[in-house]
């Protein structure tokens, strides 16, 4: 490992949190490895543990490291980042953040329609729904639990092939249909025994639900979705107006 320059204006902890960005950048420190404790790098450096310990807590605090109580500290995997001013279907998400796009159909069928989905889809008086569960998938790891419902009128979409393809580019090519506005909500949920089989975590672990109504070009809902994410691989950003008030 490269050393530190003790003669360097630049402070010790700022030269050893550039180092393992370093490392990491290049792939010598990879995902999930766990790297040296406090007391092996103030050792191998020659360096304070207070020196290591400030610039520790800035890599944890920026989500470079991550601290398991009583397992040291690892890599943080980087987790996929939506920014809310401009979403994106879950394809276009995990291409722009460098990760393979894949999914799974659960559940594909018509459904009786109920009070919510009348009440967001404004279906017609017995217009039933069409349900799709989808598991998605990125670099072959599951990361969503994906519940949409379209008003039953799109019925035709029921002979697609929704395994490891785009709905929206198959709304988009084959029925003239394209999202527009939308309308997002978000919860904590906890992981039910279900959905941890599905997701290939624990029970209990923590996801970020996301209810969302999408509207199509003519303003009409074009379906309302129940997401569910695992908490340790996505964020969302969103920029915050400043609001002048007289």
């Amino acid at each position: 490992m490269q050393g530190l320059d003790t003669t360097s204006i630049v402070p010790l902890y700022k030269q050893l949190k550039d180092l393992i960005m370093k490392e990491i950048e290049e792939g010598k420190l990879k995902p999930n490895q766990k790297i040296p404790t406090e007391q092996e790098m103030s050792e191998y450096y020659q360096i304070s543990r207070m020196t290591v310990r400030k610039a520790m807590a800035q890599l944890v605090d920026e989500g470079v490291l991550a601290k398991k109580q009583g397992k040291g500290t690892f890599v943080q995997e980087p987790k996929i980042t939506e920014d809310l001013s401009s979403p994106n279907s879950f394809t276009n998400l995990c291409k722009r953040n460098g990760k393979v796009p894949g999914g799974r159909t659960l559940k594909f069928v018509m459904e009786e329609a109920t009070d919510r989905d009348v009440r967001e889809l404004k279906l017609a008086p017995g217009e039933q729904v069409i349900h799709v569960e989808r598991l998605r998938i990125a670099d072959n790891m599951p990361v969503m639990l994906e519940n949409l419902y379209f008003p039953g009128h799109l019925k035709n979409i029921l002979v697609e092939n929704l395994d490891d393809t785009s709905l929206y580019q198959i709304l988009r090519d084959k029925y003239g249909l394209v999202s527009g506005n939308s309308v997002m909500e978000f919860e904590i949920s906890e992981c039910t025994g279900y959905e941890a089989s599905i997701l290939g975590i624990k029970a209990g672990s923590p996801l970020l639900l996301v209810r969302e109504i999408v509207y199509d070009q003519y303003d009409q809902p074009l379906h309302r979705t129940k997401s569910l994410l695992r908490g340790d691989k996505f964020k969302y950003i969103s920029p915050r107006m400043n609001v002048i008030k007289k």
